[in-house]
């Protein structure tokens, strides 16, 4: 026995010597020729368990390779694996208008996730979510207010999508010229955006795409992914015109990798390719749907463990000669090429990212920034007569009362990092501080469906106070991955709850609505009701909700955070449920400000603020050559009474082009800063890309000749809801065209 134990020992030794010399680990050779030499040397049931096992791939013992964990979730902070900094969620990051933000955030999230990393793998964990392969960002369109998955992505609109895209890559992989701190992997490829579950499953629906819808709406986003070098893509549950995105050779070959030239890895969502056989019927057995899959684009399968996983099927595949082994060797090597990339085959010491260890998560600075974050995600919706902000020692008794005011969990909405009460204030044991004494009462019973309804603890709390605070909204049990919503009512017993609360309290009393939701709801009632002096959206602003609420409606955010809210909605709000066209009907006709045929409660950009700002001095090129970018500059003043931050919106509208396009497009943002009665000065680009209008499948995308009209303001321009600054307008001209190809 002992003599074999020690056989064992001196072969695992050789093993390691020999391993250590191959060329695949010479850190000297180029990337290309170690990833050669790497799968040159795997049998193929060696790549087929590699391409087959996206959750946690084999250990190749003969070579010395570790497994793999392709699965982390990096939204917005590390999921699943342990303690970590919880930023808000994608929704509401998007609400601050600033990439600046994200790019802050993704960097911490992706320093978190290494560092946790590097703690798993010193112990030889290999968990689902304990590796470095990010399924981050999300970066599909909010095209419909019931969707479940809208908290999740950066909002309707395609070019703050892509802009949004393109700084979470770049925090997220680092800024290394050798080694990437994390991988990033945008998803989900393509036209997913509902329905999730209602009123049919996501795993079998057939969104059917305008070639026009789906290049000016649906791809544009993913196209910025790849320019800014994610190394992955993840292809949606759904099928597209009747071909499953994760068989579609049109999508993951034809459009990925030769018009965009992205060279990294495909992999499924989970369960995804499952689907294709035993969802959407489009194949009826594993060896078909394995070669479909593979020759279309998908290199990594991640299963579910419900069916056996279809790349099982991979050796049969080819020995049918219904793919070729090249083919699966060209397949693997993206995935290899990533992990040499993250640093798997170099020297420890030669990968800064390996000393980071885990006393970085929940750090002071990430701490700070979470809390700056939803600060800054925070959206003003209503403030009658300039209520806020709230002025504490007006009031002795405060009355905070509702479903969101006092539960950790429901703050976070979906894909949130561990939720740590040691770093977790919620709305009621902040805004409690505020007075000499407070009443509270949920009002709910059981969940935020609130079908149960504690009518007269409500009544109690409000009935005897100077001010009360009502937080409304819908968490994972109303909307999230899997749930959608069948309307856009507030759940159950909800709107009834804000209508107690505020005919119980004493009319002197104000009132303060308080939402945390995604998906906009209606609030015609509480908008038009004079008691509800302001409504504040704050999304899901995770762990640092109750302390970013008291600091914004009190102005007393820590130094070097601006407290004067800047969010601008990154949808359009609607007035009422017949706004919105059929969930299954993927037509933009009348869906995102884009296309909108309507008057909303609230447009896409919309966001009050504290103060005021004026608008003036608008300068650009009023004629360019078509393929050239317009440059301009704006002067901002903050005509009010508080330093405060502002996002400047430039928009591009299109009079004279040859093919259907959008009623108006946003080109441009900045978000600035400017202290009380002071201006300034900002320059700002609407580029070529900007201009272009899709022609089709034969010209691609193309510059016409022809005027445009900009604006150039706080807001959308020509809105019945206004934030009341004013919005430059003009007109430049473009003389040519310019033809910029297929994308």
């Amino acid at each position: 026995m002992e003599g074999t134990r020690h056989l064992s020992l001196v072969f695992v030794l050789v093993t390691n010597v020999l391993c250590d010399v191959l060329p695949f680990r010479n850190t000297s050779l180029p990337w290309d020729q170690r990833v050669d030499d790497l799968v040159g040397r795997l049998t193929l049931e060696e790549m087929a368990g590699q391409m087959g096992g996206g959750s946690r791939t084999p250990e190749i013992q003969r070579l010395g390779i570790q497994p793999y964990v392709f699965g982390t979730e990096c939204l917005r902070g590390d999921v699943g694996a342990g303690p970590a900094t919880g930023f808000p969620e994608a929704i509401g990051l998007a609400a601050a208008f600033s990439p600046e933000l994200l790019f802050k955030v993704a960097r911490a999230t992706g320093m978190e996730v290494r560092a946790k990393n590097n703690n798993y793998t010193s112990h030889n964990s290999y968990k689902y979510h304990q590796g470095l392969s990010c399924f981050s960002p999300v970066i599909n369109i909010m095209r419909d207010a019931r969707w479940g998955r809208n908290e999740e992505t950066y909002g309707e609109d395609p070019y703050l999508s892509g802009v949004y895209a393109a700084a979470f890559v770049s925090g997220l992989q680092g800024d290394n010229s050798r080694y990437l701190l994390t991988n990033a992997g945008c998803k989900h490829f393509d036209a997913y955006a509902g329905p999730e579950s209602v009123p049919v499953s996501r795993h079998m629906f057939n969104a059917q795409v305008s070639e026009r819808d789906w290049r000016t709406t649906f791809l544009p986003a993913f196209r910025s992914c790849v320019i800014a070098g994610t190394y992955s893509l993840m292809c949606s549950y759904n099928s597209v015109n009747g071909i499953p995105a994760c068989a579609s050779k049109e999508l993951l070959t034809d459009i990925l990798r030769t018009e965009w030239g992205f060279q990294g890895y495909v992999v499924s969502d989970a369960g995804a390719i499952e689907d294709v056989v035993y969802n959407h019927k489009y194949i009826n057995n594993s060896i078909d749907a394995t070669a479909a899959c593979v020759n279309a684009g998908c290199n990594l399968e991640l299963p579910v463990g419900k069916y056996t996983p279809i790349y099982n099927s991979i050796v049969d595949a080819v020995n049918q000669g219904k793919i070729t082994k090249e083919r699966i060797v060209e397949m693997t090597k993206p995935l290899f090429y990533t992990r040499m990339r993250l640093g798997e085959f170099d020297p420890d010491d030669m990968n800064p990212y390996k000393s980071l260890n885990v006393s970085i998560v929940q750090s002071d600075d990430h701490r700070s920034l979470a809390l700056e974050a939803a600060t800054k995600s925070f959206v003003l919706l209503k403030n009658d007569n300039n209520f806020l902000p709230f002025k504490s020692t007006m009031y002795s008794n405060i009355a905070i009362v509702g479903p969101m005011a006092d539960n950790p969990n429901r703050q976070t909405g979906n894909y949130s990092p561990d939720v740590d009460e040691k770093y977790t204030v919620t709305p009621r044991q902040e805004l409690s501080k505020l007075s000499e004494s407070s009443t509270y009462a949920n009002g709910c019973i059981g969940d935020n469906n609130c079908k149960e309804y504690n009518q007269t603890g409500i009544i109690n709390a409000v009935h005897n106070t100077d001010i009360v605070f009502v937080c409304l909204g819908l968490g994972n049990d109303v909307e999230k991955e899997g749930k959608d919503r069948a309307d856009i009512t507030l759940p159950g017993h909800q709107l009834q709850l804000l209508q107690d609360a505020v005919q119980n309290s004493p009319s002197s009393a104000p009132v303060v609505l308080i939402l945390l939701n995604a998906g906009p709801v209606d609030l015609r009632w509480a908008v038009g009701e004079s008691r509800v002096v302001a409504i504040l959206e704050i999304f899901y602003p995770s762990q640092t909700t109750g302390l970013a609420l008291k600091d914004v409606l009190t102005m007393t955010c820590p130094v070097g955070i601006p407290c004067v809210p800047a969010g601008r909605l990154p949808f359009t709000w609607p007035l009422y449920e017949d706004q919105i066209p059929p969930m299954v009907n993927y037509s933009m006709e009348g869906r995102t400000y884009r296309y909108l045929n309507s008057v909303p409660l609230f447009p896409f950009g919309y966001g009050l603020s504290y103060t005021s700002f004026a608008y003036s001095n608008l300068q650009y090129a009023k004629s360019i050559q078509a393929g050239y970018d317009v440059n301009g500059v704006v002067t901002v003043s903050n005509t009010g009474n508080y330093d405060a931050e502002e996002v400047i919106q430039v928009y591009i509208t299109w009079q004279n082009s040859t093919v259907p396009t959008p009623r108006i497009q946003l080109a441009n943002f900045t978000r600035i800063f400017g202290f009380k009665q002071e201006s300034g000065t900002f320059p700002f680009r609407v580029t070529a890309e900007s201009m272009a209008v899709w022609i089709d499948s034969t010209v691609g995308w193309k510059v016409e000749p022809g005027t445009y009209g900009i604006y150039v303001g706080g807001q959308q321009p020509n809105q019945k809801t206004s934030v009341g600054s004013n919005v430059l307008s003009g007109q430049f001209t473009v003389t040519g065209s310019s033809v910029l190809g297929k994308y």
